[in-house]
């Protein structure tokens, strides 16, 4: 595996991410997340995923909280 990255000032690295692997569970769901906090911008994120598990979300709540953290910028 190849490291992605590049040289600091200071002589170090920094690792970059890098867009390989499969597409993110969460990534689907994102539209909807996206119009839930539109409506209510203060809907909690415990609130968020348990909406997206009705609707069929099998992914992680850290995946999850890390869009609607994303989103809320």
């Amino acid at each position: 595996m190849e490291d992605s990255g590049s040289l600091t000032s200071s002589g170090g690295w920094t690792r970059q991410a890098r867009g390989v692997g499969r597409p993110s569970t969460v990534a689907l769901y994102e539209p909807q997340v996206a119009q839930w906090l539109r409506e209510r911008p203060d809907l909690p994120g415990a609130e968020i995923l348990r909406r997206v598990r009705l609707t069929g979300y099998r992914g992680g709540k850290s995946a999850l909280y890390e869009l609607v953290r994303r989103l809320r910028q």
